[in-house]
């Protein structure tokens, strides 16, 4: 390595935890030996390094494992709860819809899809008079948009 380029502070790490081998291990070494700042670096790592491994694991308290396997359990018993209301609901939600479809079927099915198709007109109506009102006032929505082009300030 020349004397203009420093070692990184990868290539420092690697040589201080000894995860840099090879030539690249010996030239970065031979480097740090040579040069004041980069030995600097180094030693401030290695000490940091040996720091490290000096330290301990810290002790579990004994009940440590049940608490775990406690939490899990708590949390299993929550998911199949969760489980058991949506199959609940099902059965619920199709008893309603059965129900709305009979009560749209009844006696006087042409009254319902009269009613229906009044109000999906009006509906229609509405929105047609409210696009363009939205559009001048420059505010995105899918009926302004589905009636004009957008202007090209919106992006």
């Amino acid at each position: 390595m020349s004397a203009f380029v420093h070692l990184d502070e990868e290539q420092i790490q690697g040589v201080a935890d000894g995860t840099l081998r090879g030539p690249e291990g010996m030239a970065a070494r031979e480097h740090a030996d040579s040069c004041e700042e980069c030995g600097a670096e180094l030693s401030m790592y290695g000490a940091l390094v040996h720091r490290l491994a000096t330290l301990q694991d810290p002790t579990l308290p004994p009940d440590f494992t049940s608490g775990v396997l406690q939490a899990v359990e708590h949390r299993e018993h929550a998911l199949a709860q969760r489980r058991h209301t949506v199959f609940a609901a099902i059965p619920a939600a199709a008893v309603g819809l059965f129900a709305i479809l009979g009560w749209a079927l009844s006696a006087a099915p042409t009254a319902h899809v009269n009613g229906f198709l009044e109000v999906w007109t009006v509906g229609r109506h509405v929105v047609s008079a409210v696009a363009p009102v939205l559009e001048a006032a420059r505010l995105p929505s899918v009926w302004a948009r589905s009636s004009s082009p957008r202007p090209s300030s919106w992006s």
